[in-house]
């Protein structure tokens, strides 16, 4: 007669007493690193100072300065610029002067004579087109000057025309427009005389009496003729 373990199929029981090792515990995973931040501009600084040692001393002791000489040379300025206006004003009154300047309260304009009455209407109505501006505001007297040559000489070789000279109006000055003034001496004046051909006071969209419409006169063409070698 048949076990009775042999009735059933058992498979497993030739696995009887086998032992299964436990698996090991697996190891936690490293925390991904956080992204290096980029240095700040003091650790940027301090990486660009290292090994740079401070001077004992850094500062330079001017030589000492004749006052006499300063105070000499700042009188003979004012000097100057007294006799360049004083000699302005001689010439409009012995109509020497080959401007011819009219003043209307705070609106001023000026012609070389003689000009064409149609191209002054033009300028003075704003109907040329402007090809160059210049502001004025926060210069100096002597600032302003050189920055006016500067700009007029470049604006005529260039061959540009109507510029916008921007001068203020000098409501915050105790001195009123002091710019104004000395702007109307260094266009009638000087070097500048010869390429400027008119001016008058801008429209309100331009700055009003606080700027200038400036018209220079036109560049002289080159000969298109070559000189023979």
């Amino acid at each position: 007669m048949a076990k009775k373990d042999d009735l059933f199929h058992t498979p497993f029981k030739k696995l009887k007493g086998v032992k299964i090792k436990p698996k090991a515990a697996e190891k936690p995973k490293k925390a991904p690193e956080p992204p290096k931040r980029p240095p700040d501009d003091a650790e940027l600084f301090a990486s660009a100072m290292k090994g740079v040692v401070p001077m004992d001393n850094d500062c330079i002791t001017p030589e000492p300065t004749d006052t006499r000489a300063v105070l000499a040379s700042i009188q003979e300025n004012v000097k100057k610029q007294d006799q360049e206006a004083l000699e302005a004003l001689k010439a409009l009154v012995r109509g020497s002067s080959h401007f011819d300047i009219t003043m209307t309260g705070e609106y001023l304009e000026g012609h070389a004579i003689p000009v064409d009455p149609a191209t002054m209407k033009k300028l003075k109505s704003g109907e040329l087109t402007i090809e160059g501006h210049l502001d004025l505001h926060g210069h100096t007297r002597l600032s302003a000057e050189q920055a006016l040559q500067n700009f007029i000489l470049n604006a005529h070789a260039l061959g540009q025309r109507t510029l916008l000279i921007i001068h203020g109006r000098g409501l915050k000055s105790s001195q009123g427009p002091v710019l104004k003034e000395h702007l109307v001496r260094w266009l009638t004046t000087g070097a500048l005389s010869h390429l400027v051909l008119a001016f008058a006071s801008a429209r309100p969209c331009d700055g009003g009496t606080g700027a200038l419409y400036v018209l220079l006169k036109r560049r002289p063409k080159k000969s298109q003729f070559k000189r023979p070698l």
